[in-house]
C-alpha cells in the first residue's frame, strides 16, 4: 500500500500535545502529600498549599527549604519546579501557555511557512526563555538525581516526562526565534514573514552556520522522549511511517516501540553531534528534512543536491550516511512488513525504521537535478529510474550485497584518498567555500578532490551551484 508521509508541522503537534499536559498543568501536583511530623514533608505541604494560593515566590521558599532538609524528597522537587514555571509565566498576562497558542497557529497545507512565536513579543519570548532555562536547571538535577536513585521514588523522572518534553519543545521553539533576523522585527504580517529570509526553511537552514545550540535544545527533547514514548505516540500518529490510518491494527506497544526508535536513533544523533560542527550540521539536515524543509542545495560539498533518502544508509556510495538533507514530503513508500518485523524484534536504529521499497520527487523535486548530468524527472521520465531508484530494488538485495546506492551513483567517481575522513574533509572544505565571485577551490579543483557529482558540471552549472549558498 502506498503510504505518502504527510507533510506534519511538528511545532504545531508539539502543542497540541502541551495543551494535552497544561490541561492538567505542566508538572501535575500530586495532591497526595502526607502530612507527618517530618520536617521535609511539613515544609512541602507548605509549598503546595502556598502553590495553590498561587504565592509562587513563598511556594519556592518552603520546596527549597524542604530539599535542603532532605534533597531525596521527590515531591519538593516537583513543587519547586512547579513554582518556578509558574511564577515567572505569571508576570505578564500573554505568558500562560493557553496565550501562546496564537503565536504558533501555523499550517503548512496552507502554506504558511513562518516561525514559531516570530510576532511574539521579544519581552515575553525572553520571559518564556527564562523560566525554561530556570526550570531545565532544576530538572536536570532532579532527573540525575532520579536516575541515580538517590530519590524516594515518589515522583519521578517518567512522571514528569510529558511536562519536560513539552518545556523542551517550546525551548526548541524560541531558539529558532532568537534566529531570525533583525529585519523580521519590521514584518507586521504573516504572509511577509512566510515569504522571506524570515521564514521557517530558512531559518532552519541558517542554523547550520551555527548548530551547537540548536542540536542540544533537540537532543533533550529526542533523549525525554526515549525515555518516555507513550507521551510523543500521539504526535507522531502521522509523522512516521506505520502511523497511518492504514496501519490501525497496530498495538499500542508497538507503537510505542516504534516512537522510541526513532527518539533513540535521534537522540543517538543529536548526542554524537556535541563537538563535531560536521556532525551538528548533518543533524540537522536529518532533521529539517523530516520536517519537509529542505533547501534543495548541495549540503555537503559533494556537488550532488539532495541524494540522501534519511533512510540511514549510504544512497550515493561516498561512505556517508545521511549527510545530505533529504525531504519527508517526497513520495516515499516503506515496506511496512519489515519495519513491523524489525520494531518486533526490538531493531530500533534509524535504517530498521526506514526500510524503503521505493522512492520518487513530490512536486518541487521533480525540477532539482539531483545528479547534475543536465536532466530532470520533469523532462525525462528516465531519471526516476535513475536518480530515484535503487541499484538492487529488493530491500533484501540491498542488504544481501551491502549496497544501498541509488542507480546514478555507479558512474561517480570519488577520491577516497585517506578513507572516509579524508573525503568528507575535502567536502566540507568546499561546502564552505562560497564566495562566488573568488573561489577557493575552482570546478577542476573539485573534481579532483572529492570527485562525486562534480564530474557532471560545466562552467555554467558551477556557477549556479553557489546560488542560495552566498550570503
Amino acid at each position: 500500500m502506498k503510504n505518502i508521509l504527510k507533510s506534519k508541522f511538528l511545532w504545531t503537534a508539539a502543542l497540541a500535545a502541551c495543551l494535552t499536559v497544561v490541561g492538567c498543568n505542566i508538572f501535575n501536583p500530586t495532591e497526595s502529600v502526607n502530612i507527618k511530623n517530618d520536617d521535609a514533608k511539613a515544609l512541602t505541604y507548605e509549598g503546595y498549599i502556598k502553590f495553590r494560593n498561587k504565592e509562587y515566590s513563598e511556594a519556592e521558599t518552603y520546596f527549597n527549604k524542604a530539599i535542603a532538609v532532605d534533597s531525596a524528597h521527590s515531591e519538593a522537587w516537583l513543587g519547586l519546579m512547579k513554582s518556578i514555571l509558574n511564577r515567572k509565566l505569571n508576570t505578564t498576562a500573554e505568558t500562560n501557555v493557553f496565550s501562546l497558542l496564537k503565536y504558533v497557529n501555523t499550517n503548512r497545507d496552507a502554506g504558511d511557512m513562518t516561525v514559531p512565536f516570530a510576532d511574539l513579543p521579544d519581552s515575553v519570548a525572553n520571559t518564556l526563555r527564562t523560566a525554561i532555562d530556570t526550570v531545565n536547571s532544576i530538572a536536570t538535577q532532579f532527573i540525575e538525581r532520579d536516575k541515580n536513585g538517590k530519590t524516594d521514588g515518589k515522583v519521578t523522572y517518567k512522571y514528569i516526562a510529558d511536562g519536560y518534553m513539552v518545556i523542551q519543545m517550546l525551548k526548541t521553539m524560541l531558539v529558532l526565534k532568537t534566529k531570525m533576523p533583525l529585519e523580521c522585527a519590521n514584518k507586521s504580517t504573516r504572509a511577509e514573514l512566510s515569504n522571506s529570509s524570515c521564514s521557517m526553511q530558512t531559518i532552519l537552514n541558517d542554523f547550520k552556520n551555527d548548530p551547537n545550540e540548536t542540536v542540544e535544545t533537540f537532543h533533550e527533547v529526542f533523549n525525554t522522549c526515549e525515555a518516555n514514548p507513550e507521551s510523543m505516540t500521539s504526535l507522531f500518529e502521522d509523522y512516521l511511517q506505520g502511523f497511518g490510518n492504514e496501519a490501525g491494527y497496530l498495538t499500542k506497544e508497538a507503537k510505542n516501540d516504534a516512537v522510541k526508535g526513532m527518539c533513540s536513533a535521534l537522540a543517538q544523533e543529536t548526542e554524537s553531534a556535541e563537538d563535531d560542527v560536521h556532525q551538528q550540521s548533518k543533524t540537522l539536515n536529518i532533521i529539517i528534512g523530516q520536517l519537509g524543509y529542505s533547501d534543495i542545495i548541495d549540503d555537503d560539498g559533494d556537488g550532488c543536491i539532495d541524494e540522501e533518502l534519511y533512510d540511514g544508509e549510504d544512497n550515493d556510495g561516498d561512505g556517508e550516511i545521511d549527510e545530505d538533507v533529504s525531504d519527508k514530503t517526497n513520495e516515499i513508500r516503506y515496506d511496512d512488513a519489515t519495519i513491523m518485523k524489525n520494531i518486533a524484534q526490538k531493531k530500533m536504529s534509524v535504517k530498521d525504521l526506514r526500510v524503503i521499497k521505493s522512492a520518487g520527487p513530490n512536486e518541487k523535486y521533480r525540477n532539482v537535478d539531483i545528479d547534475m548530468n543536465g536532466k530532470t524527472v520533469a523532462d525525462d521520465s528516465d531519471e526516476l529510474d535513475r536518480e530515484w531508484a535503487f541499484i538492487y530494488e529488493n530491500y533484501k538485495d540491498r542488504v544481501a550485497h551491502n549496497d544501498h546506492r541509488l542507480v546514478f551513483s555507479k558512474d561517480l567517481p570519488w577520491n577516497m584518498e585517506g578513507g572516509i575522513e579524508g573525503l568528507k574533509a575535502r567536502k566540507q572544505l568546499i561546502a564552505n567555500d562560497t564566495n562566488k565571485d573568488n573561489p577557493t577551490y575552482s570546478l577542476e579543483d573539485r573534481k579532483t578532490m572529492v570527485g562525486g557529482c562534480w564530474v557532471n558540471y560545466d562552467e555554467d552549472s558551477f556557477k549556479k551551484w553557489f546560488d542560495g549558498r552566498t550570503k
